[in-house]
C-alpha cells in the first residue's frame, strides 16, 4: 500500500493508478473557489484572455498537471484514504540538485475542512523532504480569500517564510 502515515483509520499513502479519478473530483471542488475568486478579481473577459486556455478548461489543466505528475513520478502523488475512500490529496516535485522540495496542487474535500488534514500531509511530505536530505520546501499561494484556508495549513506546516507578490493587469 506504501503507506506514508496514518491519522485513526485514515491512511496517507502513496496514489494508485485507480485513484486518479478521485483526485479529478477533489482537484475540481478544492479549486473552483480559487478560479471563482481569479474571474472576480480580473473579471471574466479578462480572466478568459490571460488565465484560461481556449482549448482546455481549467478543470482539465489542473487534473492534467496531476496526472503528469503521476505518470513520471507516481511516488510523489499522495492520498488520504478512508475505508477505501479517497477524500485528499497531496503532489510534490523535488530538486534535489537544488536542495529543495516543491509542494504542488493538493486539496481536501471540503467537507472534511477544518479537521487538520491539509497540515498532517504537508508534514509527511515535509518530513520526506527532510529524508532526502534537502534543505528548504517552498509552496506558492495566493494572497487572496479564496487562499487564506491553504496559507493557514502552510504555516500550521511550519512556512515561516513569504515574499508577498501581486499580479497586477490593466484594460487597454
Amino acid at each position: 500500500m506504501s503507506l506514508i502515515g496514518q491519522r485513526g483509520d485514515v491512511v496517507l499513502r502513496v496514489a494508485h493508478e485507480r485513484d486518479l479519478p478521485a483526485i479529478d473530483v477533489l482537484t475540481e471542488a478544492c479549486y473552483a473557489p480559487i478560479q471563482a475568486s481569479f474571474v472576480a478579481l480580473l473579471g471574466e473577459d479578462c480572466y478568459e484572455t490571460v488565465q484560461a486556455d481556449p482549448h482546455e478548461s481549467w478543470e482539465h489543466r489542473k487534473a492534467a498537471q496531476n496526472r503528469r505528475l503521476f505518470a513520471e513520478h507516481p511516488e510523489q502523488v499522495w492520498v488520504l484514504d478512508e475505508a477505501g475512500q479517497i477524500f485528499g490529496f497531496v503532489t510534490f516535485w523535488v530538486f534535489p540538485e537544488r536542495s529543495y522540495g516543491h509542494l504542488d496542487n493538493n486539496g481536501v474535500d471540503p467537507a472534511r475542512a477544518g479537521e487538520g488534514w491539509a497540515t498532517f500531509m504537508y508534514r509527511h511530505v515535509l518530513d520526506r523532504f527532510r529524508e532526502l536530505g534537502l534543505r528548504f520546501a517552498h509552496v506558492d499561494n495566493g494572497l487572496d480569500d479564496a487562499h487564506i484556508p491553504a496559507r493557514r495549513a502552510y504555516e500550521a506546516a511550519g512556512f515561516d517564510r513569504n515574499v508577498p507578490t501581486i499580479d497586477l493587469w490593466q484594460r487597454l
